[in-house]
């Protein structure tokens, strides 16, 4: 059984990756908000993975995996958009198009994710050995969560500076138009 577990956290991401990344592509916008959604879900999984003292329910091996199902495609959610999007935001910083800042955009992006699944299994050993399993996947959760919500306060907070900075140019451009002295001679 233990291999068709670790199967349920594969098959669907295996499967979702492809139409996420799809999506992403067609839709950009949709990008930030599919690693916001899909952090607060990994949050969400983990609080039922353990699941967490605080909700009372009993551990059984559906729940388990149930929620290793969502939570492949949670990581999904939380992989497969971000690439195009630090690429974007490299672009945005005046980076050049080129095989150089994609190089640089996948090194960091691999760079990333191999610490994170050094330290995330590193931090689940160490707090299921002090805790217990249920403690450990409610924190590595919290851990989820806080950043899901962080990312959305962030992803809010730059779509509205965004939006002010487009008005005051606008406003600006039409400044811009009127002559500096009047038109007499």
């Amino acid at each position: 059984f233990v291999g068709l577990i670790f199967f349920a956290i594969a098959l669907p991401y295996s499967i979702s990756a492809p139409l996420l990344g799809y999506l992403a592509d067609k839709f950009p916008a949709t990008r930030k908000w599919m690693i916001i959604f899909g952090s607060l879900l990994t949050g969400i999984c983990y609080f039922f993975l353990g699941p967490a003292p605080f909700f009372h329910i009993k551990s059984s091996i559906w729940l388990f995996s149930f929620m290793m199902v969502v939570l492949g495609i949670s990581t999904s959610m939380t992989g497969i958009p971000v690439f195009p999007e630090i690429l974007e935001s490299a672009y945005k910083n005046n980076f050049e198009e080129g095989l150089s800042t994609l190089g640089l955009v996948s090194g960091l992006f691999g760079a990333v994710w191999s610490l994170g699944t050094f330290i995330g299994p590193t931090l689940g050993g160490y707090l299921n050995e002090k805790l217990h399993f249920e403690y450990a996947a409610a924190i590595q959760g919290g851990i989820a969560l806080v950043i899901g919500a962080a990312m959305g306060i962030f992803y809010i907070a730059e779509n509205y500076q965004e939006k002010r900075s487009s008005v005051r140019n606008t406003n600006s451009a039409d400044e811009e138009q009127e002559p500096l002295l009047p038109n007499r001679v």
